[in-house]
């Protein structure tokens, strides 16, 4: 009698400590990791003829380091480290891809091809390499302002190549998620109205 008590009571303890383990496997207290969006530039498509449609081939890679779906933060110490419980849409470079090849196409001026595919001849080629994507933050861990810088080169037939220079420096108001991202998006609209800027002279 004495033994089964004892093993009830073991099974009743086992039978417990499972219970509270599965408990742990569907609550936690780190906070739900948010995923963030951010936008193409809109502008307003011009009329454009078939004739002056550039196919333009773009290619985007991005410095060791930011090929990440994380929100990158710098320190003055040169830290990389990230913002935690928040990711992009996307990795970096598909991300940049998407955001460039849905505004150049909304521009009406060009009709962008992923340069994975087959490369042809007479089309336009855009090379781009993130160089900066990150929010720099002070030694308090404060963040101060959100740093982008875009190199690369655009080649077309019968123009001379053209090096592309793009970079921006955007405030942050605060250290709510909404108001970085929000910097973000103007980091990245300044850059893509700088390079329809650029290629168009």
């Amino acid at each position: 009698m004495n033994v089964s008590r004892k093993l009830l009571l073991s099974s009743l303890i086992l039978l417990s400590l499972v219970i509270s383990a599965c408990g742990g496997l569907t609550r936690s207290d780190k906070p739900a990791t948010k995923t963030w969006w951010l936008k193409p530039l809109s502008a307003a498509t011009p009329e454009s003829t078939p004739d002056e449609v550039k196919v333009l081939e773009l290619s985007v890679n991005v410095v060791p380091g930011l090929d990440s779906d994380r929100i990158l933060t710098l320190s003055t110490d040169a830290e990389l480290n990230y913002y935690t419980a928040a990711r992009w849409a996307d990795n970096l470079p598909e991300l940049i891809e998407s955001l460039f090849t849905r505004s150049l196409q909304t521009s009406g001026k060009f009709s962008v091809r992923s340069k994975h595919g087959v490369v042809g001849h007479q089309n336009c080629n855009l090379s781009l390499e993130v160089r900066e994507f990150f929010a720099n933050v002070d030694p308090a861990g404060q963040s101060h302002e959100i740093q982008v810088s875009i190199n690369g080169q655009y080649v077309c037939p019968s123009l001379a190549p053209k090096v592309i220079q793009l970079q921006a420096t955007v405030p942050v108001r605060g250290e709510r998620m909404s108001i970085i991202v929000a910097a973000f998006q103007q980091g990245i609209d300044a850059v893509l109205r700088d390079l329809l800027a650029q290629l168009e002279h």
